[in-house]
């Protein structure tokens, strides 16, 4: 690398990271339009997260205001030790997987509708449908995808779970990750191998249904 890129990329950086203080400064002064950015910028990749975690769209959207308080009323504990996106994901997984062991201390079984609408978003794997309009078979085929991917990560472990959403479908770096669940980055990565192998074993027949 040439000396001047490692200095502008150094820059770039200091500028994001000088950036970031401000902003967090402006939260910790309770500045109200600082509070409505950070919902604006988090609060979709948050709720979809939290979606595809529980499998319902009522308890991820009450999981979704539990978050949010509470790193409104933590906000200013923070040290600037992590990014704030990795602070404010170490958060939204406590509380997300808090949810998920009360509702296996009451042996609830989650049930999931196509019909949802998923909190006004429509499909929340939004890969899977065209934004020019889906023609009613590419509807109906993005229906069967959603249910295979939704069934198969509900089968998964939640730390498996956790591992496949943040990396295959949030796009977090290992390091990322290693940070939001307080874990090894060599932890990260056997944990993802293990967990894309037991997601491909559930997905095989509709995988193999899609070749022919």
């Amino acid at each position: 690398m040439r000396p001047e890129i490692a200095y502008y990329d150094l820059e770039r950086a200091a500028e994001i990271s000088a950036e970031e203080s401000l902003f967090v400064l402006r939260l910790k002064a309770n500045d109200d339009a600082a509070y409505d950015e950070l919902v604006r910028v988090y609060h979709s990749q948050i709720f979809h997260v939290a979606y595809r975690m529980l499998s319902d769209s009522g308890d991820a959207s009450d999981v979704v205001q539990e978050i949010f308080l509470k790193v409104f009323r933590n906000i200013k504990g923070f040290k600037g030790e992590s990014a704030l996106k990795t602070w404010i994901f170490r958060i939204a997984f406590s509380e997300i997987l808090n949810r998920l062991r009360w509702w296996k201390r009451r042996h609830r079984h989650a049930t999931v509708s196509l019909d949802d609408d998923h909190h006004g978003n429509g499909n929340p794997y939004n890969n899977c449908v065209s934004d020019t309009g889906p023609t009613p078979e590419q509807a109906l085929q993005s229906k069967e995808q959603e249910e295979a991917i939704t069934l198969a990560l509900g089968k998964l472990s939640s730390d498996h779970r956790s591992i496949i959403i943040l990396r295959d479908i949030e796009g977090f770096s290992y390091g990322e990750i290693a940070d939001v669940l307080g874990i090894s980055i060599g932890t990260v990565k056997s944990r993802l191998a293990r967990a894309r192998g037991d997601l491909k074993k559930s997905l095989i027949r509709y995988l193999s249904v899609q070749r022919v």
